[in-house]
């Protein structure tokens, strides 16, 4: 029995590799899978300058079985991956692959014949990088671990976006309302039966990567926030610790201020207020990094929820697609 397929490709100026992409993906899943023969592909267009949104419909008039959805500016990668999400049909296994040609269709096979045997969620796992400079691979591997430590949930290492869902999953994924999703991270927390396909990762096939460091930053906080309160709660710690040095200190100086000892030819009497002075910056500093922790952990809880904004607007729908779950 064939098994419908949706590949989801989030695009952001990546205008010289679709075409080689969408050549791939039929080479590949037309040879080597019956199962998944022409399988539908949901471009979303992430606010792209350059001509990728024209060489998609370029694409839908020559290959057909194609759709794609046109954000009316730039939301971001993870925020079109789960739009994506939304426009992909109600019984079919979606597989999520970058448009740069980083995320190897044969893998992306593997992902979605893990779902056939009964997985909700296949993930690919980079167990190498090609075309990466050492500083960036570092960054990479910390931020990982980092993230994994902070989490409050078992987060797996090395595991990017690539990665094939059920419907289930997908139902599930689209009910949360996350105002910075990270999509890796919500994938965790809604648990299932998942697993986890280590592939090595390929250089981009043209272009340049849209993702900058500052991106990169961002998307790294985003998850660690969205993901750990652990930041919050070692803010705490830290005012607790930094109250205790103070309050020792304030020992220190009283007895030497009640008892008039000498710090080599210094007096705590010398300089009339000093001792004062001293003792309450001290003791108000270490309270307020204890308040500070104590506000920000109740205050980053209702915050971006409050706003009530859309996670994303459609300016455009390209070919025969709808969204099956309202999420704007």
């Amino acid at each position: 029995m064939k098994n419908l397929l949706t590949i989801i490709l989030p695009v952001h100026n990546e205008e010289e590799n679709l075409e080689q992409l969408v050549s791939k993906i039929d080479q590949t899943f037309n040879l080597a899978s019956e199962d998944f023969h022409s399988p539908f592909l949901i471009f979303v267009d992430d606010g792209s300058s350059d001509n990728s949104l024209e060489v998609i419909q370029k694409l839908i008039a020559s290959r057909g079985n194609i759709g794609c959805i046109s954000f009316s500016r730039n939301f971001g990668h993870q925020v079109a991956i789960l739009a994506g999400m939304n426009y992909a049909s109600p019984n079919s296994i979606v597989l999520v692959m970058d448009s740069d040609g980083q995320d190897p269709p044969y893998v992306g096979i593997d992902l979605a014949y893990q779902i056939v045997q009964g997985n909700d969620i296949a993930y690919g796992i980079r167990k190498q990088r090609e075309g990466k400079n050492l500083i960036k691979k570092l960054l990479y591997w910390l931020f990982y671990r980092l993230f994994s430590w902070l989490s409050m949930i078992e987060i797996p290492l090395d595991a990017g976006d690539f990665c094939a869902y059920s419907p289930k999953a997908i139902q599930l994924l689209c009910s949360l309302k996350e105002k910075h999703p990270y999509v890796r991270g919500l994938r965790a927390w809604i648990g299932l039966k998942q697993i986890g396909i280590p592939y090595k990762r390929p250089e981009r096939n043209a272009g340049k990567a849209s993702y900058t460091f500052k991106d990169l930053f961002n998307l790294a906080t985003d998850g660690i926030i969205s993901f750990s309160v652990k930041p919050l709660r070692l803010s705490v710690m830290i005012g607790l610790l930094t109250f205790f040095i103070c309050f020792l200190l304030i020992v220190t100086y009283t007895v030497a201020y009640i008892f008039d000892l000498k710090f080599g030819y210094l007096s705590m009497r010398n300089v009339p207020g000093f001792t004062t002075l001293i003792l309450l910056t001290l003791m108000f500093n270490g309270l307020q990094m204890i308040m500070i922790g104590l506000i920000g952990e109740y205050l980053s809880r209702v915050f971006e929820e409050s706003k009530g904004r859309p996670l994303y607007i459609v300016s455009q729908v390209l070919g025969n697609i709808q969204s099956q779950i309202k999420y704007e």
